[in-house]
């Protein structure tokens, strides 16, 4: 029910952001989530809290967890558990964190997308 739940919101973000981009048909984007031959994925990542990491930014140290990166998709959501970690990067090249927040979703714009 969750995944059922949670493909049907991105397919109206999707919607929303074709809407956006004056695409024609509407579902250019979401029918490729929805098409029975769909190579989209459910991934699930835990990252438990980590002690380690709020000692060394203390004694200013900085650790990376999962890495900078990109996401290939068109777009990714994900949900946050109450553990920070997640930052963004801005146009000028700096980082910025992204305040955790277990009552929402974030919607990252994948390379695909871009």
């Amino acid at each position: 029910d969750y995944v059922t739940a949670v493909k049907k919101m991105a397919c109206e973000i999707l919607e929303l952001l074709a809407d956006e981009m004056k695409l024609q048909p509407r579902n250019v984007f979401s029918k490729l989530l929805m098409d029975e031959q769909s190579d989209s994925a459910f991934r699930l990542n835990h990252y438990p809290p980590c002690p380690e990491f709020q000692e060394n930014e203390r004694n200013g140290r900085k650790l990376v967890g999962f890495g900078e990166h990109t996401d290939p998709q068109i777009i990714s959501v994900l949900r946050s558990n109450n553990i920070s970690g997640l930052e963004i990067s801005l146009r000028a090249g700096s980082w910025m964190s992204v305040p955790s927040d277990s009552n929402s979703f974030f919607i990252n714009v994948g390379d695909s997308l871009q």
